[in-house]
C-alpha cells in the first residue's frame, strides 16, 4: 500500500485537534518532492506557515469549521513550499472529520494530501495556448478590419480622381487628378509592402544578402527618394559623413528600414526638418533620423513596435511599420532605440554590424519581436 500510495504522490495524514499535531508516515512520502521531516508530527500552526500566503486565510477557516462540526468532508487546493529553496508545490487536500467529542466538536480528522503539480502545470500551459489562440484570433480580426479600412481609402481616391479625370477638360485639371492617382497608388503598394514583409518575418523566410554596402550612398539615395512624401514647408537632409561607412549587409532591407521611419517622420511632421545622421563605431554604423514633429507621450512610445497600433487613427497607416523595422534590425542583430517629446519631435538610432560575423550563427525561428 505503502508503495501505491507513493506512485500517486499521495500523502496521508492525522490530525489530531487535542495536541494540535499533524502525522504522517515517512514511508509515504516522495523524497523527489519532500522531505518526511517536514511534514511528519507537524503542528497545524507550522503547516499553516508552509501555505503560500494567498491561501492561509482558507486553510484557517477550513479548520474552523471542521474543528466546530460545521463540515466534515472538504476539498482544497493549495501551494505549499516544502523547503526554503524548493518552489511550492501544488497540492490537493481531502479533510474528513473523523471523531467528534460529546458537544459535537471535531477531536481528530483524516486525510490526505495528493501532489497535483503536474495537473496544475498542464492547466496552466493549456490556459496559456488558449489566451494565444484568443489573441491570434483577436490579431487576426484587428488586420482584417484595418486592411479593409486602409485599402478602401486610396481605392477610392484611385476611382475618384480617374473619373474626375476623365472628365476634365483641361490638362491642369488632368494633371492634378493624375498626381493624386499616383499618391494614392503609392500608399497602396506601401501597404501591401507592409504587410507582405511582416508576413516573411512571421514565416521566417526573410534572408539576408551580404554585399558590400555603401551607407552614405545608400542613405543620400533613399533620402532623396523619400522627399515628394514630406510636408511642403519640411526640410528633409541627408548629413553626409567625411568619412566614407562600408560594411557587408542587405542593402534592400536597411533601405526598407529608412524608408519605413522616415515614412513616420513625414506623417506627424508639418513643419521643420527631418534630419538623418551616420556615424560609425568600432563595429557598427549608427544611423539616426530626427523630426520636428508632433512627438509620442510615453503611453504611445511605449506601444509603437505593436502591430497595427497607431498613436493617431487618424494618421494614414497599417501601423505595420515599426513591427517591420523592429523585425528587420533583429535579423542582422542590431539595435534599435526611439525617443520622442511631445511637441519637440522624435529621434529614432538604429545599427547595422560592419562585418558578417554578426550574421553568423543567426535562427530567424528564435527571433520574438
Amino acid at each position: 500500500m505503502g508503495e501505491v500510495l507513493q506512485s500517486l504522490n499521495i500523502i496521508p495524514w492525522v490530525f489530531d485537534f487535542r495536541s494540535n499535531v499533524i502525522t504522517s508516515n515517512r514511508a509515504y512520502l516522495d523524497p523527489k518532492y519532500v522531505k518526511g521531516d517536514i511534514i511528519h508530527e507537524q503542528s497545524f500552526e507550522k503547516f499553516v506557515e508552509m501555505v503560500e500566503p494567498q491561501h492561509q486565510d482558507e486553510m484557517l477557516e477550513i479548520y474552523s469549521r471542521v474543528r466546530n462540526g460545521i463540515i466534515t468532508r472538504v476539498t482544497l487546493e493549495v501551494q505549499i513550499r516544502m523547503g526554503e529553496k524548493m518552489p511550492p508545490l501544488w497540492m490537493e487536500v481531502h479533510i474528513v472529520a473523523k471523531e467528534t467529542d460529546l458537544n459535537g466538536i471535531t477531536v481528530k480528522a483524516v486525510g490526505c494530501a495528493t501532489i497535483i503539480q503536474a495537473r496544475k502545470e498542464a492547466e496552466q500551459a493549456m490556459q496559456m495556448a488558449r489566451r494565444k489562440a484568443e489573441q491570434a484570433n483577436m490579431i487576426k480580426t484587428n488586420f482584417l478590419s484595418n486592411m479593409s479600412h486602409e485599402f478602401r481609402t486610396p481605392l477610392n481616391a484611385i476611382l475618384g480622381f480617374s473619373t474626375i479625370m476623365a472628365h476634365s477638360e483641361t490638362l491642369e485639371e488632368r494633371m492634378q487628378c493624375l498626381g493624386a492617382v499616383q499618391s494614392s497608388g503609392s500608399a497602396l503598394l506601401q501597404i501591401i509592402d507592409d504587410v507582405i514583409e511582416l508576413s516573411k518575418l512571421e514565416a521566417n523566410e526573410v534572408e539576408l544578402r551580404r554585399n558590400l554596402v555603401d551607407i552614405n550612398n545608400l542613405l543620400e539615395r533613399t533620402v532623396e527618394e523619400a522627399k515628394p512624401m514630406r510636408k511642403a514647408n519640411v526640410e528633409m537632409v541627408y548629413h553626409h559623413t567625411e568619412v566614407p561607412i562600408i560594411l557587408h549587409g542587405d542593402e534592400e532591407k536597411i533601405a526598407l528600414v529608412v524608408r519605413q521611419i522616415l515614412d513616420n517622420s513625414c506623417k506627424h511632421t508639418e513643419h521643420g526638418s527631418i534630419d538623418v545622421y551616420c556615424h560609425k563605431s568600432s563595429e557598427h554604423a549608427v544611423i539616426t533620423i530626427t523630426d520636428t514633429g508632433r512627438g509620442m507621450p510615453p503611453e504611445v512610445l511605449g506601444r509603437i513596435y505593436e502591430r497595427f497600433y497607431k498613436g493617431d487613427a487618424f494618421i494614414p497607416g497599417t501601423g505595420l511599420g515599426m513591427s517591420v523595422v523592429k523585425g528587420m534590425v533583429a535579423l542582422w542583430n542590431g539595435t534599435i532605440k526611439v525617443e520622442s517629446t511631445p511637441g519637440v519631435g522624435t529621434s529614432v538610432t538604429f545599427t547595422v554590424p560592419l562585418h558578417t560575423v554578426f550574421y553568423q550563427n543567426r535562427t530567424l525561428r528564435n527571433l520574438h519581436f
